[in-house]
């Protein structure tokens, strides 16, 4: 065999065409157009959601930081380069906002970023954000400081903190006070030689920042910080408050008493702190559920599993209303996704185009919809072989449903309001106090013949002329305050006013009123039968008799047709969404998958990874019965299984022979079975994998042992 030396070899690439992955690929099925139609519907819908959501968080967020923005711009207002009575009079003080965020820590980023940009248009340039992560001590506070101060980080003394002397990177700069003082007063030197002429508002005030802007330092997570770092560094800050004018803002989750218990009073007492709280995440929540979730401006609406899901989520877990919109976001995208009868869940005039559309396998179907077939049993019986049978009689009715629908919505929503002004303030709140509780009921049955409701309208029964006169003026405040308002809720609203006005004058009606039927005598009690009777009969008799002795005074009679008015406006209005016809194409309830994706079990995840790989790998060398152990599973698969089968304590030993074996299964020298590096290695590595994620840990009870954390099987 000979070789050639002037051999050569070469690979060539040639580039193919790339294929942009389109959003409508992930919604792909049998149906193309269908996909790309429900992929557009998700993207605008959510377009729209998340504008109006943006829109409440810069609303929520303005009063708390406009004070904010107020306090950090008059904290140096006399501050003057130079000025030796500055820090003084300010007794070493630094101005100090504590900003208190609340424990909804998911949500900090998002209020510290609007912050940022607020004072980065309005009040300074000079901004630096501090991250408890990052400041492990007093030089990495510097060096973050002055880095995003200066802009120069290239040019920063950044060397190492070893103290075995490691490889220093000197640098230009280093990250010191005196540095920051010296860097401030050349920048507003030059500043004032080249300044232009300040520009000036209608009202003569002058605006853009002010001649010294200040230095303002956030602290995002203050309580993360470490204490004797933190008071190192507020201590070198008081001591250049004449040169530097500096403000500091503290991210603070639970309330102001974390800085006292972070600070000595010697350091806290250089604070001049004032609080700023942050709205609450609850009614944050309120506000976006009120605005976004129930209304009729969009067709999409969750069903009565999810909306309770999502609201024990925040409820329970982790109060993030950051969470919640992403998991709403993820309701929205898996309910065009994943459900055909949602390309109906548009408006009615888009509607009447994408009908047209349908295919026959699609009308099918909408046939197979719970909701049709119910609708379709109680038609007539021609009826019922036309919506069976004849495609083109469906397709005309389905804009119909759909108007049915959206009408119904843009009753019941301010009607709902109407009744939660009502029974929100009642003793023991049957019918609870927010309006996501009460809509919550609406969802799940309806509500007229549900007992709380009863109860609640009992209680409205007993009320004094005062509180119910304001109630119903409540109501028509609320009513009027609707954007379009149908015309039957207008006149709602006159009939309100109406009993509003019999409120008003019950004593000109009680004057009115026929002063003979006032003095008109009871009947007597001869009306009761000379014949024994039992004693229920005859205190069920003589309740009759008293009802018929009752008079109603004026007031218990206006009070009676109003709670009976709007009893019947709640009838109407208030019924449930499952009584409609293809409710599914708008109603999303599919909870499991929510929770699936939103609120996983990591403990029943992991467990199934171990004693199943198959599960997620996709290997089909590895699918195979769960209680059998095979050398083709992966290491820690083997030592999970193997791990199962001992006690509370588990010999290290035995384990690895019993690892050794089950590897070494289908080898020729498997009877040898010797523990060679290789395999130890694999088994240290897989049983250090499982000591990670929590089932074993070291023990001193045994030696060569290590001890079970977890106990029984799933």
């Amino acid at each position: 065999m000979t070789t050639t030396g002037s051999l050569s070899r070469g690979c060539f690439v040639f580039k193919g065409k790339k294929k942009k992955a389109d959003a409508a690929d992930y919604f792909a099925d049998d149906d193309d157009s269908h996909a790309s139609l429900r992929c557009d519907l998700y993207q605008d819908h959510w377009e729209q959601v998340n504008a109006d959501i943006q829109i409440l968080q810069s609303s929520m967020n303005s009063k708390i930081f406009e004070d904010l923005l107020q306090f950090i711009k008059t904290a140096h207002a006399n501050f003057s380069l130079g000025d030796a009575n500055h820090s003084s009079s300010r007794m070493n003080e630094i101005p100090t906002a504590g900003l208190i965020t609340g424990v909804n820590t998911p949500d900090h980023s998002v209020m510290f970023t609007n912050l940022l940009d607020l004072l980065m248009d309005q009040v300074t340039p000079h901004l630096a954000v501090l991250k408890s992560k990052d400041c492990a001590n007093t030089k990495q506070i510097m060096t973050k400081i002055t880095g995003q101060l200066m802009g120069k980080t290239d040019l920063l003394d950044i060397g190492s903190d070893n103290e075995d002397g490691g490889n220093v990177n000197v640098k230009k700069i280093s990250c010191t006070m005196p540095v920051l003082s010296a860097w401030y007063n050349h920048l507003n030197k030059r500043k004032r030689s080249h300044s232009p002429k300040k520009r000036k508002s209608t009202d003569g005030k002058v605006l853009g920042m002010p001649d010294h802007p200040p230095v303002v330092i956030v602290l995002e997570d203050l309580e993360s910080f470490n204490p004797h770092v933190l008071q190192d560094f507020i201590s070198t800050c008081s001591n250049y408050l004449d040169q530097l004018p500096l403000v500091l803002v503290f991210g603070i989750a639970t309330a102001v008493t974390a800085v006292h218990r972070l600070l000595p009073h010697q350091v806290s007492s250089l604070l001049c702190l004032e609080k700023f709280h942050g709205p609450p995440s609850t009614k944050y929540l309120t506000q976006v559920v009120k605005e976004v979730v129930m209304t009729p401006k969009y067709p999409f609406k969750l069903g009565s599993k999810v909306f309770q899901l999502l609201l024990d989520i925040f409820l329970y877990h982790d109060f993030s209303v950051m969470n919640y919109v992403g998991s709403l976001q993820f309701c929205i995208m898996d309910h065009f996704h994943g459900r055909h009868l949602s390309s109906l869940c548009c408006s009615v005039e888009d509607l009447i185009k994408h009908t047209k559309k349908l295919t026959g396998e699609k009308v099918e179907k909408i046939r197979q919809t719970p909701s049709f077939m119910r609708y379709v049993e109680c038609q007539p019986p021609a009826e019922q072989i036309r919506l069976l049978e004849d495609d083109n009689h469906l397709k005309k009715l389905l804009p119909t449903f759909m108007h049915n629908l959206e009408t119904y919505h843009s009753y019941f929503f301010p009607v709902l309001e109407c009744l939660n002004i009502l029974t929100a303030g009642l003793p023991k709140h049957p019918l609870g106090k927010q309006t996501r509780e009460l809509y919550h009921m609406c969802l799940q049955s309806q509500i007229v013949d549900r007992e709380e409701y009863k109860e609640a309208m009992g209680l409205l029964r007993a009320m004094s002329r005062d509180e119910l006169l304001d109630l119903v003026q409540q109501c028509t405040e609320k009513l009027l305050q609707v954007v379009d308002l149908p015309e039957e809720l207008q006149e709602a609203v006159e009939k309100m006013l109406e009993l509003a006005s019999k409120f008003d004058n019950i004593e000109e009606l009680a004057n009115m009123a026929n002063p003979e039927e006032d003095d008109a005598e009871p009947e007597p009690l001869t009306a009761l039968p000379k014949k024994k009777m039992s004693m229920k009969d005859l205190q069920q008799k003589l309740q009759e008799i008293k009802q018929k002795k009752k008079k109603l005074t004026v007031y218990e009679a206006v009070r009676n047709e109003a709670i009976d008015y709007f009893e019947l406006l709640f009838r109407q209005y208030l019924r449930c969404y499952k009584q409609f016809p293809l409710h599914e194409a708008v109603y999303y309830d599919a909870a499991n998958e929510v929770k699936k994706h939103m609120n996983a079990s990591p403990r029943a995840a992991i467990h199934t990874a171990l004693s199943n790989p198959y599960f997620y790998l996709q290997n089909d060398v590895l699918k195979q019965d769960t209680s059998s152990v095979t050398p083709d599973l992966p290491d820690i698969c083997i030592v999970y299984k193997l791990h199962l089968e001992c006690g509370r304590l588990i010999n290290l030993y035995d384990w690895l022979q019993a690892f050794i074996m089950i590897v070494t299964a289908t080898e020729e020298k498997a009877s040898s079975r010797k523990p060679d590096k290789t395999l130890q290695a694999r088994f240290i590595r897989a049983v250090s994998e499982l000591q990670f994620l929590g089932f074993i840990k070291p023990t001193k009870r045994k030696t060569d042992h290590v001890a079970r954390l977890t106990w029984g099987g799933y």
